[in-house]
């Protein structure tokens, strides 16, 4: 099984300061942020717009269980 660090994609972001992250699924949906954590939040936010254009149930399945891999990506580690 693929955990989310496989599935989040962390790259370097427009400036030296950020980072851009897309989850694999979606490459076509990206966010940036001061840090990957933040950018991730971000990209929980753009996914979540996303839900609004998904026209079948798969679709919104696929997005849905990506925006949970984007938030466990994101939650602060113990």
């Amino acid at each position: 099984m693929t955990t989310e660090q496989d599935r989040v994609i962390v790259t370097t972001g427009s400036t030296a300061q950020a980072v851009l992250v897309h989850h694999r699924d979606f490459p076509e949906i990206r966010a940036e942020g001061a840090s990957p954590q933040a950018a991730a939040s971000n990209l929980v936010n753009q996914l979540t717009r996303a839900l609004d254009s998904a026209l079948t149930k798969w679709r919104r399945d696929a997005i849905e269980q990506a925006i949970v891999e984007v938030q466990t990506f994101a939650a602060p580690k113990a």
